[in-house]
């Protein structure tokens, strides 16, 4: 009999430890998706998409981009920035996170980013696709994050 106590004392603290563990993670405030459609500047054909989610710990960002209609064979520096397309502000999270996209032979390109930093509920950001590494202020394309 006091093994089958044991057992059941054992099974009634798990039961109420993942209780305990699943009310603190609905309790925690859900980090948000955002999303953005990126289109061309300055007369340019380039049109695209970025989404960032939170990362598996919540740590950071997971950033992706796609980009079609571009100059086949170019090299796009790209950031996410605090601020909006119309008002510009610093890059979030640290230049070293992103990874230029190598735009392919039909135009198109894509990239991913993890950023150790978390977008803030109360703060704007969007995606700037830049000319060159050469030619960081002119920008080849832009888009807003919305949350999703």
């Amino acid at each position: 009999m006091t093994r089958h106590l044991r057992r059941s004392a054992l099974a009634l603290a798990a039961l109420s430890l993942a209780t305990v563990c699943a009310a603190s993670l609905s309790a925690s405030p859900r980090l948000r998706d955002w999303t953005a459609t990126l289109t061309g500047r300055e007369g340019r054909k380039v049109a695209g998409t970025a989404t960032a989610v939170p990362t598996a710990d919540g740590k950071g960002v997971e950033v992706s981009v796609q980009l079609t209609g571009d100059t086949p064979g170019a090299t796009r520096p790209w950031h996410v920035h605090v601020g909006s397309c119309a008002k510009s502000g610093g890059v979030f999270g640290g230049g070293r996170a992103y990874t230029p996209i190598a735009i392919d032979a039909k135009g198109n390109g894509s990239a991913k980013a993890t950023v150790p930093a978390v977008f803030a509920d109360t703060s704007t950001y969007y995606v700037n696709i830049h000319d060159a590494a050469a030619a960081m202020s002119i920008i080849v394309a832009c888009g807003d994050l919305t949350k999703r």
